[in-house]
């Protein structure tokens, strides 16, 4: 009997399990096949035509996988991280089963390039064990730390501890990221990328409790000293209703 329910469960947790990140469980997630390379310079083309980005502090991201935290004040947030990151190793960005996105188009789109993993947040567990996954097989992973939309340039709303709780029991390192200047768009904003150093899980000490709470703290300490804040003011702000609400 026990058995029987063992198998019923495992079969169940199959079918619930995100169709995003299914290619994950295939191979090398690290990996950028060639049309996502060819998709990640077309659309790096239409970023510098639309804006003026800035990146600043790019090799400190490390060569092996890592758990990359940005603040979060807009849609070009991911977007910046993924087309300004090295190709490689791949970064994903996670996402909500229960959330639907605005248009089938973009579905279809972000299915196509294999680029979100998508979580179920009444399965924690099993939340843990994909996100594990993906940092095993050697991708990334871009977490909004803030757990929310951000309210105004160059501050952070409190941070929630499971980007550190995922460090601590992966062993990946947290990779704080500063963004400005993204959540009012217009036609030659300047969007700025600022990138810290790795908080390595190992230099914390103490039970679980403890280098969870002093690893988050750790995160929002360096993560505000990449957010400045946004200095520029442009005269004229062309396209800004359409730019800041495209998607």
């Amino acid at each position: 009997m026990n058995e029987t329910r063992g198998e019923s469960e495992q079969a169940r947790a199959t079918v619930d399990k995100p169709k995003a990140v299914e290619h994950l469980q295939q191979g090398n997630a690290a990996r950028a096949r060639w049309y996502i390379r060819a998709f990640r310079l077309f659309v790096r083309s239409l970023f510098h035509i639309f804006f003026r980005i800035r990146v600043k502090g790019l090799g400190n991201v490390p060569h092996t996988p890592a758990i990359i935290c940005v603040n979060h004040l807009g849609w070009t947030d991911p977007f910046l991280v993924l087309l300004f990151f090295p190709v490689e190793p791949r970064a994903y960005v996670l996402g909500e089963q229960e959330v639907k996105y605005i248009s089938n188009f973009r579905t279809q789109v972000i299915d196509f390039l294999e680029i979100m993993v998508m979580l179920d947040r009444s399965k924690p567990v099993q939340a843990l064990r994909i996100m594990q996954d993906v940092l095993k097989r050697g991708g990334s992973l871009v977490i909004f730390p803030e757990g929310h939309l951000g309210k105004q340039e160059g501050a952070l709303l409190e941070l929630q501890q499971g980007a550190a709780h995922l460090s601590q029991v992966s062993g990946v390192p947290l990779l704080p990221v500063g963004l400005t200047g993204t959540s009012e768009l217009w036609l030659r904003r300047t969007l700025t990328m600022r990138i810290g150093k790795p908080i390595e899980p190992t230099q914390f000490e103490g039970d679980t409790r403890t280098r969870m709470h002093a690893m988050t703290a750790e995160l929002d300490r360096r993560m505000h000293t990449l957010l400045p804040g946004d200095k520029e003011r442009a005269r004229v702000k062309l396209l800004k209703k359409w730019l800041t609400n495209l998607f």
